[in-house]
């Protein structure tokens, strides 16, 4: 790398850090991230300053470099989604859940199944941590009414489709 990817780099990590806060501070302007030092990214960069009582230069100094990287950190942990649990198996390839089974992740699936019940109308599913015939008929016509075969087991795909589903039910409650 030469010094002017060093350079390129760095402006392109100041102006990500300063778009990231124009998000939800008005006064800091959205720039664009293309590794140009330009007038819009020197404005930006002044009222980030301003905001945060900083000598206002339009330059990066340590002091401006520290908060700046510290205000971009804060507002992506407050801003970003929360992290995700990866419960569904990864291995063996081909997993399935079926009846039968029991355990957490049938209860997973079960709450999962007790909570999209408001938007497809199939009935209460009991949370038991077992895969019963209830679940599996559950299953199936979950699967029917998303395009998945109606196997009544829980595969890849069918969890994909559970999980997508109830991570919008928020939206849908809106």
């Amino acid at each position: 790398m030469t010094n002017n990817d060093f350079e390129r780099d760095a402006i392109e990590n100041i102006q990500r850090y300063l778009r990231q806060l124009s998000f939800h501070e008005d006064n800091i302007s959205a720039v664009p991230i293309d590794g140009i030092w330009d007038s819009e990214t020197v404005e930006s960069l002044k009222a980030f300053q301003q905001s945060r009582s900083l000598p206002v230069t339009g330059t990066v100094d340590r002091a401006t470099w520290d908060i700046l990287k510290a205000e971009y950190d804060k507002s992506v942990a407050l801003n970003s989604p929360p992290a995700m649990i990866a419960l569904f198996p990864r291995e063996p390839d081909g997993y399935e859940v079926s009846p039968g089974d029991e355990g957490v992740l049938v209860d997973v699936i079960q709450y999962i199944l007790s909570e999209l019940e408001r938007l497809y109308s199939f009935g209460n599913v009991e949370r038991s941590g077992v895969y019963d015939e209830d679940t599996a008929n559950t299953v199936k016509y979950f699967q029917h009414r998303n395009n998945i075969e109606a196997t009544g087991r829980v595969g890849r795909e069918t969890w994909d489709a559970l999980a997508v589903q109830h991570n919008l039910l928020d939206r849908y409650n809106e």
